[in-house]
């Protein structure tokens, strides 16, 4: 009898933790933005989920060329005082063959729970000639053998065994000894088990290196911050390249010139850097309760803007967390306040930089508390928890109890006030009330009547006339409206104008790659609303097409597909042009298509 109670015990928790997990509402969702796109063009697809994921694992995309991705990015929201946020996980793709292909299920784990997203369809129709990746290797062959001894990418990390949240760096370099005239991403390193963020190190700076007697220019390509989001053994994937090499071919050629000195020839290498290894180890065993994964070298004050008040007087407790670490990942211990005490959710202020060494700064809350009635309070001390790396220990951050003595209100206009939902400062109410005049009050009785007068007459008359023309107005924009080219044409000049002054902004803020990225939207913007045509179809091939359909000098189609292409190689290695020159260059290409284009 006692194991048949038992056993009914147990299942009756079990179904109600079961409830409780399911009660969860966990969304992981998939999105394109092309369902039908063209080889050669770029499309970008995302997973989204609204709650923190865990072993995310993408899908194979081996049927497409990985431009750029994992690019993870974190959103949050405050509505009606709720907080919502999501994780998103991100790829840029080129289509490289025609056909229909899936995109399977992207799987991850949330809350305990395996998860995955609905596969979806990619049509790839027909657009350039895009080279797929044996063509490479043959080309490589064809040219004489492999470029790792003149030409290669090196890929290093600050450390190789961390613990589990603790920052490290990964810098890669690319190391050559031939002259380079174009480059290309084919697939960002995968960071699959870490949150990432970025280093800008503005533009790439060449340097000299000797190695193995042989000098080699030498440049950095990329650098990341990494956390590691969970123990075990990690691998970060290959950085992947294509370069343009200018080798110098004896004889062959038709000139005596090229005979005697050689002629150059460009060859077309894909390059990749070695997998990095990473070791991280788990967090120690004796955890304090209220730790909150917070790694690093950390502090914490606390400041509190007054001791006494007056009930229905706001106080604003402000938490900071200060120094290097992972400062976007930590969250501190919820507070607990009296009954008596009116809270909101506390304000955010994030001022957190990312550098060659590493994430620091602070994350600050600000709690808004309202007492709402008279008496002395004492609140429990603050505590914040967090592992150092360097010591190999737990480190404790304990605050003073925070001591409040409420004054009893004296019920003046200045102790009603009031804290909107969208995070605003205290406002104060003034007076609702206006007392009753009690001047004498003069009547008068009006003798005038508009009904009958010469203005009623007059409004009369103009209204079927202004009725009239109002339709013949309205059918005039209905028109206008409806040649969407014709208006998408008459827009192309301002929206370039407005993207290339984003352009000289980031030049005056030397902000490169913003630069060059605002230039290419311009350029873009531009030929798409000029030529009308569609995103998906705005390829090389189908500009240079629709520029000589419009009596488009081939001068001005080179000049414009050269200086497309010069900022996309520009992004991630540097040119031998100025980005002033660059610039000009841009101005000039819309200016001439202005003139050449007139229909």
């Amino acid at each position: 009898m006692k194991t048949l109670l038992k056993h009914k015990i147990l299942s009756l928790i079990a179904l109600l933790l079961v409830g409780f997990s399911f009660g969860q509402d966990v969304s992981f969702t998939a999105a394109t933005s092309h369902n039908t796109v063209k080889t050669g063009d770029r499309f970008k697809i995302q997973f989204t989920s609204n709650a923190k994921l865990a072993n995310f694992k993408a899908p194979k995309l081996s049927n497409f060329r990985v431009l750029s991705g994992p690019n993870q990015s974190t959103n949050m929201s405050w509505i009606n005082g709720k907080t919502n946020s999501t994780i998103s996980y991100s790829y840029i793709l080129m289509a490289v063959k025609e056909g229909e292909f899936t995109i399977g299920s992207a799987v991850a784990s949330a809350n305990g729970q395996a998860i995955k997203t609905q596969p979806f369809k990619i049509r790839v129709g027909k657009g350039v000639q895009v080279q797929q990746n044996e063509n490479k290797a043959n080309s490589q062959t064809k040219s004489g053998g492999s470029a790792s001894d003149e030409l290669f990418i090196r890929s290093t990390v600050s450390k190789r065994k961390v613990y589990q949240g603790e920052q490290i760096i990964a810098t890669y370099k690319l190391y050559t000894r031939v002259g380079l005239s174009g480059n290309e991403l084919i697939k960002n390193a995968d960071l699959n088990g870490f949150w990432s963020q970025e280093i800008d190190f503005g533009e790439a700076v060449w340097t000299k290196e000797i190695i193995g007697g042989y000098k080699y220019s030498v440049a950095k390509i990329r650098e990341i911050v990494l956390f590691p989001q969970r123990s075990g053994k990690l691998e970060i994937d290959p950085l992947e390249m294509k370069f343009i090499v200018q080798k110098r071919v004896q004889g062959g050629g038709q000139s005596v010139f090229d005979q005697f000195f050689g002629r150059v020839e460009n060859v077309e290498y894909s390059l990749k850097s070695k997998p990095i290894k990473i070791t991280v180890l788990s967090h120690p065993k004796n955890a304090p309760a209220d730790f909150t994964n917070a790694v690093g070298s950390l502090n914490m004050k606390v400041n509190v803007s007054a001791n006494e008040v007056k009930a229905n007087e706001a106080i604003n407790i402000k938490i900071k967390v200060s120094g290097k670490g992972n400062l976007p990942l930590i969250d501190i211990p919820e507070l607990t306040f009296p009954s008596d005490f009116e809270t909101y959710d506390p304000k955010i202020n994030d001022n957190v930089k990312t550098s060659t060494a590493g994430v620091s700064g602070s994350k600050e809350y600000d709690y808004l508390v309202i007492p709402r009635h008279a008496g002395k309070f004492k609140l429990d001390p603050i505590v914040f928890s967090y592992f150092n790396p360097s010591t190999k220990k737990y480190e404790i951050i304990t605050s003073e109890p925070i001591e409040i003595n409420v004054l009893k209100s004296d019920g003046s206009t200045s102790d009603n006030v009031i804290y909107s939902s969208n995070k605003e400062d205290i406002k104060v109410l003034g007076k609702d009330i206006r007392y009753i005049h009690t001047n004498n009050v003069e009547f008068r009785k009006s003798n005038a009547s508009f009904y009958g007068s010469w203005k009623f007459y007059l409004l009369m008359v103009l209204a079927p006339l202004l009725f009239i023309f109002t339709y013949l107005f309205r059918n005039k924009i209905r028109v206008a409206n409806s040649d969407v080219a014709g208006i998408n044409k008459k827009k192309a000049n301002k929206i370039a104008v407005k993207l290339l002054s984003s352009a000289k902004q980031s030049l005056t803020e030397n902000k490169t790659a913003a630069f060059y990225e605002a230039i290419s939207k311009a350029l873009f913007g531009y030929i798409g609303n000029k030529l009308n045509i569609s995103s998906a179809e705005l390829n090389q091939s189908n500009i240079k097409d629709k520029l000589i359909q419009l009596n488009a000098s081939e001068d001005t189609s080179k000049k414009l597909i050269d200086t497309i292409e010069l900022c996309d190689m520009a992004r991630f290695a540097p040119v031998s042009i100025s980005e002033q020159e660059v610039y000009n260059k841009a101005e000039a290409i819309i200016n001439q298509i202005e003139q050449e284009v007139k229909k």
